[in-house]
C-alpha cells in the first residue's frame, strides 16, 4: 500500500477546485445536448418553437443540479482521504468509493435532483413548445429515464 505524504493535502484542496470547475463545465456540457435531445424529440411529437426557447427552459431546470453538484463537491471532498487507499490499483479505489455510503447518498440525491430537474423541464417544453404534457413528459423522460437507470445501476451495483 502507497501512503500519501502529508505534503500532499494540498495538491488535495487543487483537486477540489478542479472538481468545482468540472461540475460546472459539466452541466454546461448538459445544457447543450439536454437541449438538443429535447428539441429533437418534441419535433417529433409536434412541437413548435425555436431552439433558443429549449435552452432556456434547460438552463432554468439545471439550476438544482449546479447547487448539488456544488454540495456533493464539499460532501465528497469532506468525506474521502486517499491515505487509506491502495495507490497502485485504481480499480480497488473505484469499488471503495462506490461501496462508500456517503458516494451512494450523493448518488440517490443527484437522482432526486434530477427528477426536480425533469419536472421543471416537462412543464417548461409545454409552453417553449407549444405541446401537451403528455408529449413534453415524453420529450424529457426518454432521456432523463436513460440516465437515471444508469446512474441507479451504479448506486445498486456497487
Amino acid at each position: 500500500m502507497v501512503l500519501l505524504p502529508p505534503e500532499a493535502a494540498a495538491f488535495g484542496s487543487i483537486g477540489v477546485v478542479f472538481a468545482v470547475i468540472g461540475a460546472f463545465i459539466g452541466v454546461l456540457f448538459m445544457w447543450v445536448i439536454y437541449a438538443g435531445i429535447f428539441y429533437v424529440i418534441s419535433s417529433i411529437l409536434g412541437g413548435e418553437g425555436d431552439f433558443k426557447r429549449v435552452l432556456e427552459v434547460v438552463a432554468y431546470g439545471l439550476i438544482p443540479s449546479i447547487i448539488n453538484s456544488v454540495i456533493s463537491i464539499f460532501v465528497i471532498a469532506t468525506s474521502f482521504s486517499l491515505e487509506n487507499f491502495n495507490l497502485e490499483d485504481p480499480a480497488l479505489i473505484e469499488e471503495a468509493i462506490l461501496a462508500d455510503p456517503t458516494m451512494k447518498l450523493v448518488t440517490l440525491v443527484g437522482i432526486i435532483v434530477t427528477l426536480w430537474s425533469a419536472n421543471i423541464w416537462i412543464f417548461g417544453l409545454v409552453h417553449a413548445r407549444n405541446m401537451t404534457v403528455k408529449n413534453a413528459a415524453i420529450s424529457v423522460l426518454v432521456p432523463v429515464g436513460i440516465y437515471i437507470l444508469y446512474s441507479a445501476s451504479k448506486f445498486i451495483g456497487a
